[in-house]
């Protein structure tokens, strides 16, 4: 359940054509010959260098359900291989010689999509616990800098509540909160502010000289604008 959870926050770009179809009871979208000639240098490359290829196959059955023609399928799924591939590295030289979930690949590359910084990435990583999935931190961490939060307080708290050991169902839980505070017309880092406090979850200490980490855009830890 909590898996699903984070593929519909995070990844959903990567599999809504494919769950959708699923989930609707209409047949699977399919590849065309031409298409799967046309991935499986792609595809083959992407298994070579250790890359989730199952989310690559994700994204052209996403774009076969929206009729796109072969030519432009390839184009998409080069571009994630390529954000996939960037996201294995980050992560390989944060803590090297440790394995890399897929899972966290594919997050980490949305959440650098979204706006997400690969030192933000990386350090994520280096002060996680051992062996810790950052599946959900990083799904949550790309979310927050789509909303708004400059991108250096999001990493911030993230990062926080990771090394807080703060269990995943309750991290996930943040989006959806950020959402309500900006409904009601808070700015967004007021609102991660409220987000947090509301579910009663850690706040980073300030950086000692500092309004934060002085990273991102905005105008110090908790305030915002609001």
């Amino acid at each position: 359940m909590l898996r699903s959870l984070v593929t519909a926050l995070a990844v959903s770009t990567l599999l809504a054509g494919n769950l959708t179809a699923q989930a609707g009871g209409s047949p699977a979208p399919r590849l065309s010959p031409e298409t799967e000639a046309l991935l499986r240098p792609v595809l083959d490359s992407a298994a070579q260098d250790s890359l989730p290829v199952s989310a690559l196959q994700s994204k052209a059955l996403e774009g076969a359900a929206k009729g796109r023609p072969p030519a432009e399928i390839l184009a998409v799924v080069r571009g994630l291989a390529g954000r996939l591939r960037q996201a294995r590295s980050v992560l390989s030289q944060a803590v090297p010689g440790a394995p890399v979930a897929a899972g966290d690949i594919v997050t980490a590359a949305e959440a650098m999509a979204g706006g997400a910084r690969p030192e933000d990435v990386a350090r994520l990583r280096k002060n996680a616990p051992p062996g810790a999935s950052l599946e959900i931190p990083y799904a949550v961490l790309g979310e927050l800098v789509r909303r708004g939060v400059p991108v250096g307080q999001a990493s911030d708290v993230v990062d926080h509540l990771v090394e807080s050991k703060v269990p995943e169902a309750r991290i996930i839980e943040i989006p959806a909160r950020v959402d309500v505070a900006i409904r009601l017309g808070a700015p967004p880092v007021a609102a991660l502010g409220r987000a947090l406090h509301g579910l009663g979850l850690p706040v980073p200490p300030p950086v000692p000289g500092s309004k934060g980490r002085g990273r991102g855009r905005g105008r110090g830890r908790g305030g915002g604008r609001g």
